[in-house]
């Protein structure tokens, strides 16, 4: 079903506190298709048969960016937030890169929601956790997030990638 709709899956993830919670982040050769995929009750049926309890959220996301090199660590970070300014966002993203590698965090993918290029995604592999954590609460991530024209808090979860396809 996945295949006929031109979706292809790519990599599985479980909650980092809560194994329960899965993510599954797929590719798609056509938006359209995917929606209409998303929106069959062929897939509800197919993930009560595979155990979902709860109500998916499903997005869509235009990735802009994606590194594929192979890391040592499986733990990663989803993170969501608003922006005033697609392009001025993706701008200083880029230039600070180095920043957020020296605080334990790997640039994996970013992009924003199919439909609002204001809604972000970014996902990160954690290298340090304590220099990450350390590095999410401070005070320059702040003023650096304000500068980058964020325009709502950041919400973060934390999962360990536990199959490729």
């Amino acid at each position: 079903m996945r295949l006929a709709s031109g979706v292809h899956s790519y990599v599985i993830g479980r909650g980092a506190k809560d194994s329960n919670l899965v993510q599954v982040a797929l590719k798609v050769d056509d938006i359209n298709k995917a929606k209409a995929f998303a929106k069959n009750p062929s897939l509800k049926q197919a993930m009560q048969k595979g155990g979902v309890i709860g109500a998916p959220t499903i997005n869509f996301t235009t990735m802009t960016y994606q590194d594929t090199a192979n890391i040592n660590t499986d733990l990663r970070s989803r993170t969501t937030f608003m922006v005033k300014d697609w392009d001025k966002w993706q701008r200083l993203f880029d230039s600070s890169r180095q920043m957020r590698k020296d605080n334990g965090i790997m640039d994996r993918a970013y992009g924003h929601d199919v439909d609002n290029n204001h809604k972000v995604t970014v996902v990160v592999a954690l290298l340090d956790t304590a220099k990450a954590y350390a590095f999410w609460k401070s005070d320059s991530l702040k003023k650096w997030q304000t500068s980058a024209g964020l325009t709502s808090q950041p919400e973060r979860w934390l999962y360990r990638i536990v199959k490729r396809y």
